[in-house]
This record gives C-alpha cells, sequence and structure tokens, in this order.
C-alpha cells in the first residue's frame, strides 16, 4: 500500500453540472450507493450518483463501524435455530464472504480504511441464551464462520474483563471493526477515477417513467436538474420507501434510529469486538482508548434535514447493560452521544434486484447488519447489472417486491 496517497475526493469533484443522461443512476451516497458506483464504473458502466446532502452523512457515517458475522438474536425467528435453518445458513455464509471483501479493501482501494480484526465475543449471561450459542455454533461452522463456543476457565483466561454474570460466550477470531468515516470517501474517490461521476446537494424530487411496460428510462428531477437513466438504483436506504414512492412502489422495510455512545480514553484492555445474544450491546476499545458503546438502543425520529436525536434513556440503558457484561467501565465517563438510523426488513432478507413491477428500478438496502453486507450486496448487485446470466441470479427471497408487511415492533 502506498504512503500517503490522497483518500479523500475534492468537493470540486462533486460540485459539477448534473449530467442530462446516463445509464445508471444510483440515489444514496452511503456505503451502498457509494460500493454499487465503484463496481459498476469497474465493469465498463456510465453511472451517475447522486446525494441530497454529503456523501457518508446518515447511516453509514453515524453507525459504529463494527463487523459482525456471527448469528445475532435479531436474525432469529424463535429460540429454535432449526425453524430458519437454510436462511440461517445462507446469511452466515454471505457474512463470511462479506468479511473477506472488507479484509482485502485496503489492499484493493489503496488507502486506509481503519480495518481492524480483533474477534468477537458474543455473550450469554443465562442458562437460555447459553444454550444458544451452542445450538446455533454448528450452523456457523457449517457455512464456513470458525466459532467457539467457550465457557469457565476456558472463557475466563480469553476474557478476563467479562463479568461473573456472563456464563459463556461465542468467540468468533474473524470478527472486528472498521472506521466508518473512512471507507466511504475513499470509495468514493476510486469510484470517479474509474468514471463514475458523483453529485453531492442534489436531492430527488420525482421520478417519472417513460417506458411502455411503466418502468424505464426514467426521467428523474432533482434540486439541480432533470436528468434521463435507463436503470435507477434506489440506495437511499433508511429513506428508500420515500424514493420508491416517487416511482409508484413500496417497500418492505422498517426504519428504527440508533444510539452510539464514546467515552473517555483509557488503558486498552478490551480487544474484541463484544455484543450481547440477548441484550442489546455492541462494545468495543478503539485504538485511541475510547471505548464506543451500541447495540440498537433507540433515538427519536426526525424529518430531513433534522437529525434524529439522542435520547438519555437510551444511553442510560445501553451504558448499564455494558457496564453488567464488563465491570470495569463503571468509573468511565462517557463523553458523547450521537444518533444514527437503520432500515431494516421484517424477514431480516435484503431488499437486492429489479422490479418486477417497474423494470430498470433496482434496489439495495441491506437490511441485517447493514453496514458489513452492503459492499457485498453491492458487488452482486453490479455483476447482476453489468453482466446478466454470467453469475447465479439474484436469489428471489431478495426481491424488493415481497409484500410490505407489517410485524410488531420491534424491541
Amino acid at each position: 500500500m502506498t504512503t500517503n496517497p490522497a483518500h479523500w475526493l475534492s468537493a470540486d469533484a462533486t460540485t459539477g453540472d448534473l449530467p442530462a443522461e446516463t445509464d445508471v443512476l444510483i440515489v444514496g451516497g452511503g456505503i451502498a450507493g457509494v460500493a454499487l458506483a465503484y463496481y459498476l464504473a469497474g465493469a465498463g458502466t456510465e453511472v451517475v450518483l447522486v446525494e441530497r446532502d454529503a456523501l457518508n452523512r446518515e447511516a453509514s457515517g453515524t453507525n459504529a463501524g463494527s463487523m459482525h458475522l456471527q448469528i445475532a438474536i435479531h436474525q432469529l425467528t424463535s429460540p429454535d435455530v432449526s425453524d430458519a435453518l437454510e436462511r440461517l445458513t445462507e446469511e452466515t455464509r454471505l457474512a463470511a464472504e462479506a468479511f473477506e471483501l472488507w479484509a482485502g479493501w485496503e489492499r484493493e482501494l489503496d488507502g486506509p480504511i481503519g480495518m481492524h480484526v480483533t474477534g468477537g465475543l458474543m455473550v450469554a449471561e443465562t442458562p437460555e441464551q447459553l444454550a444458544l450459542l451452542r445450538a446455533k455454533q454448528p450452523l456457523e461452522a457449517a457455512a464456513g464462520l470458525e466459532t467457539h463456543v467457550v465457557e469457565g476457565e476456558e472463557l475466563r483466561t480469553l476474557a478476563p474483563f467479562l463479568s461473573e454474570r456472563v456464563t459463556g460466550a461465542t468467540h468468533a477470531p474473524a470478527e472486528g471493526h472498521v472506521d466508518a468515516l473512512r471507507a466511504v470517501p475513499l470509495l468514493a474517490l476510486r469510484a470517479v477515477q474509474r468514471g463514475a461521476r458523483i453529485r453531492t446537494s442534489t436531492a430527488v424530487t420525482g421520478i417519472d417513467c417513460e417506458g411502455a411496460d411503466g418502468g424505464g428510462p426514467f426521467r428523474v428531477r432533482t434540486s439541480a436538474g432533470t436528468i434521463r437513466a435507463r436503470r435507477l438504483v434506489n440506495a437511499a436506504g433508511a429513506w428508500a420507501n420515500q424514493l420508491a414512492a416517487l416511482a409508484g412502489g413500496e417497500l418492505p422495510m422498517i426504519v428504527q434510529g440508533l444510539h452510539v455512545n464514546v467515552t473517555e480514553p483509557r488503558e486498552r484492555f478490551l480487544k474484541p469486538l463484544v455484543q450481547h445474544i440477548g441484550r442489546r450491546l455492541t462494545l468495543k476499545q478503539a485504538y485511541n482508548g475510547t471505548f464506543i458503546i451500541g447495540g440498537g438502543w433507540p433515538s427519536r425520529a426526525a424529518a430531513p434535514p433534522q437529525r434524529y436525536t439522542t435520547m438519555w434513556q437510551s444511553a442510560a440503558g445501553n451504558a448499564d447493560v455494558a457496564v453488567s457484561v464488563v465491570p470495569a467501565l463503571a468509573d468511565v465517563r462517557l463523553l458523547r452521544t450521537w444518533s444514527g438510523v437503520i432500515a431494516w426488513t421484517p424477514d431480516v432478507a435484503p431488499l437486492l434486484g429489479e422490479s418486477r413491477r417497474t423494470p430498470g428500478l433496482w434496489t439495495i438496502v441491506a437490511g441485517s447488519s447493514g453496514y458489513t453486507m452492503s459492499p457485498l450486496f453491492a458487488r452482486m448487485l453490479a455483476e447482476s447489472m453489468s453482466a446478466p446470466g454470467s453469475k447465479s441470479p439474484l436469489p428471489a427471497e431478495y426481491s424488493p417486491d415481497r409484500p410490505p408487511a407489517r410485524p410488531p415492533a420491534r424491541a
């Protein structure tokens, strides 16, 4: 890797006039949209990406950067993993593949993304939670993800920082974290160098489907003018349903605000990523010594351009779980909280592929573990769009035309 290249796309490169037309127009400047632009441009496809604000400002730039690979509680529809054996096996296989992609990106992109492979621990505090760890471990191994259930003295030796309340954990050597502020800017730079065009401060305000079959080509009206696209990709993340509505559609997705907390620095003692099989917690210690605490605690929704707002109940609740798992955090001061946002689907599967109802309209919403999985899904979508038939078709269960089911509110 070179030692001192420019790793950030200049503002001038994103503020030119909006082209009059393009083959593919991507809407959304987060990890999914920018990765798709990178892969499509690398395949020789003409592509323009528009973002209503700045790149990496929303979910992709406000998440904690955790690389989640193990089967997590939100992926389970019941305590019995055999109830969704095929789905969980495929999701775990894809997670392992996504990690390999991330692990190779610093070399491929010739720049730093702050990738650290620290290993990960998914902890249990009750007999039921420990039984769930044991039940899912063979499934993870069969899918190609190395995990080990550790208990007793083996657990205390591996992770002496854990509370006595923690009775066991699953150790995944491949887990870790990345710097969420670095990957998207570097990807954007490399996408533009491959020929993609990116325009920020360009909000989509209307979509006209000009095809005789109700699909593309599309006449897309934006705050910076109108652009005609043969194909349109909805990569708007938490706002993907708003964009879908402009084209007369609806997506089966749910949006939730998230809460993230960061502490003062301490001498580094927590190497692995820590998450919980039954409670809302993700925890890691950055290389500057600060602890980043998350896990899906809610933030209060707000309409753009306002940000989702933080909540004292979430900050306190999240900190309480962290201290109960790692007691040494009890006297560490919380310095800052911020909000993020996540889009997920009732059936956990991503929204990935072309709409049958609106031909030419493609969607990429990662759903579960979105930051970890988005680059892999972007590569899969790019292959389907640029070389149809050369790879296995995208799974039918990922179709964005799935019914917009509404399950009970998520805890």
